[in-house]
């Protein structure tokens, strides 16, 4: 850091410990260790219905209020993730991409077009199931449907 200057972080905008203690964002007498932070907000969310609380979209345990939410999300410590997703720090590293022309593409009067065919989606007969199909009987009471099962094994040949 330049000048030898700290600045002093927020409980929340600090990286914890897995042990260490936080404090829960609905009520400040909840120390809370930081790996079950995730399991006491929905249990405290719960019960403050009616709090104005926003959730980080970077990181679910940073709980903010909702007036704040815009100025977390910039300086949140999880944004890098994003940030390094997005933007590319090194043009080594950027891939060459083809520009292709926005042009319309004619097509080709005998190639294969989807689109143009006019046909019905296949909905299979029951009537002509084969032995190798084991209909399941529904809205039936469980008797009616046992026994069907048991006619279906009875008349089962498998493919061959």
């Amino acid at each position: 850091m330049l000048g030898g200057s700290r600045r002093k972080q927020s409980p929340i905008m600090a990286e914890p410990n897995p042990n260490q203690m936080v404090t829960c964002p609905y009520e400040k007498t909840h120390q809370i260790e930081h790996y079950r932070m995730h399991i006491h907000l929905q249990k405290c969310r719960k019960q403050h219905p009616n709090a104005k609380k926003a959730t980080c979209p970077f990181d679910a345990t940073h709980i903010v209020n909702d007036v704040e939410i815009d100025f977390h999300v910039t300086v949140c410590p999880k944004r890098h993730m994003l940030d390094s997703q997005m933007f590319v720090l090194d043009d080594d590293y950027r891939p060459q991409v083809a520009v292709h022309s926005s042009a319309p593409t004619s097509v080709d009067p005998n190639e294969e077009s989807w689109d143009n065919e006019n046909t019905q989606s296949y909905k299979p007969d029951p009537a002509k199931k084969g032995a190798h199909i084991i209909m399941k009987v529904k809205g039936a009471t469980p008797s009616e449907r046992r026994k069907a099962r048991m006619e279906g094994v009875k008349n089962y040949r498998p493919l061959q």
